[in-house]
């Protein structure tokens, strides 16, 4: 993460090749959205205060799994092979373990008790995240499917390896404006909004930075920060009236 965001231009001797140093820089800030998720993995005693985060991280592991598997011959196995096979086990291993580590007792299932109910969420917010549903999955899968299509689109060339790396972050947030859309209980999902809300505000900021370096002949480089500070705007509005609202029931 620190090693994308703040020294994009070395990001040719990462695990892969990643360039432009937008790339880098865009991948480095979604390592802040599963930064955030590992923290609660840490944290956290109880598995009910982490269901917020398992839909969006397999959806994550499981696009980087097969953007790994795909180009695995484009990794850097001469230049940095280090990291090169760091990247390759940890991200086969970790879905894997993920998955045969998640608890799946009657238990585990249970709705919130009643007493730890914060309130219903509001609709606003499940417009907002169905919303963002929509375009993270529209986005990711012209990413992953079609790059060479969405460099045409792109504020910054895409190459094939590094769009489909790029399109596991969007998944990221998609499988969590989908558990917000369905969520019924603000408390069992408060903390996938903040965590929509740190990656959509991370790539906001991302854009003030990188906006005046766009080549002007590419497309939608003004779309690109609009739509993320809009969404951040939304998600860190809808947060506090919920929280607000918390306090008053």
């Amino acid at each position: 993460m620190v090693w994308l965001v703040f020294f994009p231009s070395t990001g040719w001797n990462f695990a892969w090749p990643v360039a432009p140093v937008f790339s880098a820089m865009f991948i480095g800030v979604g390592f802040i959205a599963r930064a955030y998720i590992g923290y609660y993995l840490w944290r956290e005693k109880q598995w009910a205060g982490l269901r917020w985060q398992v839909n969006a991280n397999y959806a994550f592991l499981f696009v980087i799994f097969l953007a790994t598997y795909w180009h695995v011959d484009e990794m850097n196995w001469k230049s940095n092979i280090f990291i090169a096979h760091i990247w390759v086990v940890a991200y086969t291993v970790e879905p894997i373990r993920l998955y045969l580590l998640e608890p799946r007792s009657k238990e585990s299932k249970a709705p919130l008790p009643a007493e730890l109910h914060e309130g219903p969420l509001l609709p606003g917010l499940k417009r907002v995240a169905g919303l963002g549903l929509v375009v993270a999955v529209a986005l990711a899968g012209l990413m992953f499917i079609n790059p060479q299509f969405m460099n045409t689109r792109w504020p910054w060339p895409l190459d094939p390896l590094n769009a489909r790396i790029m399109a596991a972050f969007l998944l990221l947030a998609a499988g969590w404006c989908r558990d917000v859309y369905f969520a019924e209980q603000w408390a069992e999902i408060k903390r996938a909004v903040l965590g929509l809300a740190i990656y959509a505000a991370g790539n906001f900021a991302l854009w003030l930075v990188i906006f005046p370096q766009f080549d002007p002949r590419r497309n939608n480089g003004l779309t690109y920060g609009i739509a993320f500070g809009v969404f951040a705007v939304l998600l860190v509005y809808y947060y506090f009236r919920q929280e607000r609202l918390k306090t008053t029931h």
